[in-house]
């Protein structure tokens, strides 16, 4: 084996050594586990086969993912700031109001209907992801917003279609 080929080598086993190390989360580290563009919040409890077994708190659940046990790539640390600033150069802060329009089926209806709720952002997280509490809105729109988005967090930059189960959101403005 020449020199070049030896030394090529050690750099791609440091490079990846340096991304699995990268993707590495201690027991006991909070995270959000992205499902469907929607992240919930808890805390890994153990590894299993190279995944992470995550515990999710109480008013927190996945929409519609509960896999035992996580991949690291759909894992993000939970790391709260104060405010967030969008690809598109849009600045949320936190106790800012959204106008949240979206399409959803309420039990029972065969079809879906458009509603709108008002929003504040309760809790913005470092990948840009906000926990958002309904401050107004007719009745039945917080309820349906609330069974399928619930606490968890949505991504700020709405480019993504984001859908949970039989709720998807249309477009955020600020009010």
């Amino acid at each position: 084996m020449t020199l070049q080929k030896k030394i090529t080598l050690s750099l791609v086993f440091c490079l990846f050594s340096a991304t699995l190390q990268a993707d590495h989360f201690p027991v006991g580290t909070e995270v959000l586990a992205d499902c469907h563009s929607f992240f919930s919040k808890g805390k890994i409890k153990r590894l299993h086969k190279e995944h992470y077994v995550v515990h999710f708190y109480q008013d927190s659940r996945p929409v519609l993912c509960t896999p035992f046990a996580w991949d690291s790539m759909f894992l993000v640390p939970y790391k709260p700031v104060a405010q967030y600033t969008t690809a598109g150069d849009e600045v949320f802060k936190t106790g800012d109001l959204l106008k949240i329009t979206f399409r959803a089926t309420a039990r029972g209806a065969f079809f879906s209907h458009k509603f709108s709720v008002t929003a504040a952002i309760k809790e913005i997280n470092e990948n840009g992801t906000a926990q958002l509490e309904l401050t107004e809105g007719e009745v039945e729109a917080q309820q349906l917003f609330t069974r399928w988005v619930g606490t968890n967090y949505v991504p700020l930059d709405f480019s993504k279609d984001l859908t949970a189960d039989k709720l998807t959101i249309l477009g955020i403005s600020k009010p």
